[in-house]
Order: C-alpha cells, then sequence, then structure tokens
C-alpha cells in the first residue's frame, strides 16, 4: 500500500507557492511595476539592483503610489518586480519538485506531467513578457499559465487528498 503522506505536503508546499507568485505578481500589475526591470536574467544590468521595499509593500496607500500620494520610485517598482522575479524561482523548485515527484506516483503521473508543462510554459511566459515589453497577448497568456497551475494543483491536492 503506497503512503500519499509526503505526497500530499508536496501538493499543498507546490498550491501555497503558487497562490504567494500569484499574488506578488498581482502586486506586481496593479502597481505598474511589469516593465521595472526590461533585461533578463539580470534586472537594470545588475543580479541584484537598487531596490527601496518599504514603499513598494506598503498596503495602506493608493496603488502605484507611496504613503505621501507620490508615484512610487524606480527602486520601489524594481523591489516588486525583483520579489516577483525571486519568488518565480523557488516556484520552480518547489512546483518542479512536486511535478517530478507526481509523475511517478501510479494515478497522478498524468497530472504530475502535466503539472511540470504547465510550469515551464509559464516560465517561458514570464520571461517573454520582459523581453518583448509586455505584449498584450503574452500578458494575457501569463494570467491564464496561471490560472491554469492554480487549478491544475487544486486538482491534484483534491486527488491526494481522496487517496487512501
Amino acid at each position: 500500500m503506497l503512503d500519499v503522506r509526503a505526497y500530499r505536503s508536496w501538493g499543498v508546499l507546490a498550491l501555497s507557492a503558487v497562490v504567494v507568485q500569484i499574488i506578488l505578481g498581482g502586486w506586481v500589475s496593479t502597481n505598474y511595476a511589469a516593465l521595472a526591470c526590461s533585461d533578463f536574467p539580470l534586472c537594470h544590468g545588475r543580479w541584484l539592483p537598487d531596490m527601496e521595499f518599504y514603499s513598494a509593500f506598503t498596503l495602506h496607500r493608493e496603488l502605484g503610489m507611496d504613503a505621501s500620494g507620490n508615484l512610487l520610485s524606480l527602486q520601489a517598482l524594481t523591489a516588486i518586480h525583483w520579489t516577483h522575479r525571486l519568488w518565480a524561482v523557488a516556484v520552480l523548485l518547489l512546483v518542479g519538485t512536486a511535478a517530478f515527484k507526481l509523475a511517478r506516483l501510479r494515478g497522478l503521473c498524468v497530472w504530475g506531467m502535466f503539472l511540470g508543462v504547465l510550469l515551464l510554459v509559464q516560465l517561458g511566459l514570464g520571461i517573454s513578457n520582459i523581453l518583448f515589453s509586455l505584449p498584450l497577448a503574452l500578458a494575457v497568456a501569463h494570467n491564464a499559465g496561471a490560472a491554469l497551475l492554480l487549478a491544475t494543483l487544486v486538482v491534484i491536492n483534491f486527488r491526494l487528498f481522496n487517496m487512501r
């Protein structure tokens, strides 16, 4: 008999990572930070660009503005964008590991492979948005990819928690 508890942990971890990334992506979008870093893999020609996190992640303010009502600085926009990028690496590792493990599990191998493909497509869409300066079609595809990743992980977790 197969013990699925470890698989459940990976499923919950992967789902949680994607939820956090979707929240960060929404923060990027609503604060107009999508084009704050126009190069890849660097940002402003550096691995660790100048950033200002306090204004970037202050919640009690108008979107796109700091607490004083001024537009967010480039350093704050960069912090928002860079955080979404950095968390994408965590998502790649966590969801990628979960996909690999699930692809080896009888009953969920197709879901695991589908999850892995979706993850790679989503990563490619995110990078393409940077390299091509956020064309609308790619931005919409990136949002749709996030929704598909989320839905896929919900289904996987539902199945994992109903397996005996």
